[in-house]
Parts: C-alpha cells; structure tokens; sequence
C-alpha cells in the first residue's frame, strides 16, 4: 500500500462536471440492444435507472474540455496558474497521443506539463493523490480531470455489462491556496491486485493484441468476467482500503461524516458500507442518475454532494474506489467551506 499524507495544507476546489446531454433510461438502453425485457430488471439488480451517453462524433477530450472550462469560469484568475493537467482516463481519444496534450491546446493553457493516469474505476481519486503530491512538491496549482466514456465499448450481444456503463467528467483545482474553497486533502493511499487484472478488460487494441491481429470483433467491447467473484473482490478491495486509511490517519469509522464510493452498482456499495461499517444514510449515491461513469464517477459524486447542501465546515469525507487492473484508491478530505 502506498500511503500518501502531506506535511503542508493542501486545498481541493468543488468539481465542476460535464454530463452528455443524451440521457438513456433502462428501457432505451434495451431498445438499443433490440432486446425486449423491462426497463427495471437492471434496477432490481443495480440501482441504475438512468445515464448518459455521448454522440458517436464526440470524445473524451469533448467532455473533460466542457468540465474543464466550466471549472475555469468558477476560477477564471487560476488559469494561468496552472502548471500541470492531469487527466485520469483509460477511454483516451487516440491510443497514441495521448489526450491531456489535446486538452491543453483546446482550453488555452501554457506554460504547464500533463499527461494521461490510466487507473480505470479509480481514476479520479488515483488523480487526487497524485496531484496533491506534485502540489506539495512543486507549490504549484495542479488540474485534474477525469473523464470516461464507457459507452462506445459495449456490445449489444452483452447484457451484463452494457446495462451498467455511463459517460461523464469532472474537474478540479489543487492548490496550496485555501481561496479555491472546497476541501483540505488530509491522506490517501493506493493499493493493487494484478492477479484479478482480467477480471475487466477491453482485450484488443493494445500492444497484446493489436487491431489488426484481432480476429475476434468481440475483444474489443468492455467485458466483465466472474460476476460473483468480481463483486467479492470490489467489495473487499473497497472496504479494505478505506479501513486502512482510516487506521492510518487514527480516525475512527464513526466519526466519518460521508462516504463518497465508486458508484458501481448500489448492491455493491452498499456492502462496501456494511463492512466498514458506515450507515447508509452516509453514503453519497448517483448510480440511479449516471450509473457507472468508470474513473470519473467519485468526481461526479462528490460533485452532487457539493450541490446538495448538506455539507458543512469540519466534515470529513472519504473517496474509495477500485476497478479495472485489481486497482484501488482512497483519499480522506475535510470539508473547509460548504
């Protein structure tokens, strides 16, 4: 485990999100596949009700631009502060470039590094820790932007996991300058698995199996294998690495004030809660709205509890996620203004 606490105070503004204008309830979702079965068989079994999905001519770079500059008009004097864009994605434009430099030419910026952070479902809290390690080290405004687009890889033919994915980003500002609002970082930690790496996988298109030796059209779809172990060892990924933290930090479960989980499937965090003992009333859920929007669904989530009002000076949140890879990531942040 890879422990991460700062020894100077580091700030994270609220993110500012981009959701796909085209919603997909369960029953389009089944139309698309021309299968005929009700729309709340995937609700019955995941919690998801809707999500949102891109146009076939938009992007990644689309979406984590459109998060990005809304972010910037919140904050439209940091512009030129910032020195380094991070964005966290395995759903990039191009396998090569990569699409952070893509990102900084269409937003303006200069004067900065970036690169792409290939962490799947844990991306954007794989982003915050690395961030808020480069701010402190560098005493310089970091971007970070996770952004997914999961539903150009689902097959028609899979029903499993085509009813789960959704498309979105989210932005933020890292900063040693506490005016940027939202929240203190406090510790994070990352953890991995690679014996479960396949468990998740779009096998084609890399450096194994490269399009043009691909002779089955399948490989390149998302494929999700082993449901009922796969969702043992999330859950068990998720607790461990938020107890963990927790233990680290000597801060007691009782005294988190929400919890903020990869939004996977709600039967899945809901276990993740009951073994690490949080109530669920805690736990922020958006896996109804956007079901499962991969590295940025925690970014989403933190986002809509900005939103809900219910966020108060002093409170401490935790972010968990894993995913693809046998990844996961925890960060613990303190809210510092509502």
């Amino acid at each position: 485990m890879a422990f991460y606490h700062p020894k100077t105070d580091i700030y994270i503004s609220a993110p500012s999100i981009c959701l796909p204008s085209e919603t997909m309830t369960n029953d389009q979702v089944f139309a698309w596949m021309g299968v005929k079965i009700k729309g709340d068989w995937i609700t019955k079994r995941t919690g998801i009700e809707n999500r949102h999905w891109v146009k076939n001519n938009e992007a990644v770079s689309d979406i984590a631009v459109a998060a990005a500059e809304e972010l910037l008009r919140r904050f439209p004097g940091r512009k030129s502060e910032i020195r380094q864009l991070l964005l966290a994605t395995v759903s990039g434009d191009y396998p090569t470039p990569p699409t952070s430099p893509l990102i900084q030419h269409r937003l303006g910026l200069t004067d900065l590094g970036c690169f792409d952070l290939g962490a799947a479902c844990a991306g954007f809290a794989t982003g915050l820790y690395t961030a808020a390690a480069l701010c402190e080290s560098t005493n310089e405004t970091q971007l970070l932007i996770a952004a997914e687009i999961r539903s150009k890889y689902l097959s028609k033919l899979d029903l499993a996991t085509t009813a789960l994915f959704g498309d979105g980003a989210a932005a933020c500002l890292i900063s040693k300058d506490s005016a940027i609002g939202g929240f203190r970082f406090i510790a994070g930690e990352l953890l991995s698995d690679g014996s479960v790496a396949d468990m998740i996988s779009i096998q084609a298109g890399g450096s194994k199996l490269p399009h043009w030796q691909n002779g089955d059209p399948g490989n390149s779809f998302l494929k999700m294998s082993q449901g009922p172990a796969l969702f043992i060892k999330a859950a068990q990924s998720m607790s461990i690495a938020g107890l963990s933290l927790l233990k680290k930090v000597d801060l007691p479960v009782e005294q988190v004030d929400w919890i903020v989980p990869h939004q996977a499937n709600l039967h899945l965090m809901l276990e993740v809660v009951r073994l690490m003992g949080i109530p669920r009333e805690k736990m922020v859920e958006t896996v109804q709205f956007y079901g499962n929007t991969s590295g940025s669904s925690v970014g989403l989530a933190l986002h809509h509890l900005c939103d809900n009002g219910k966020l108060h000076p002093g409170q401490r949140i935790v972010l968990i996620s894993a995913g693809g890879g046998g990844l996961a990531a925890t960060a613990l942040i303190e809210t510092i203004s509502s």
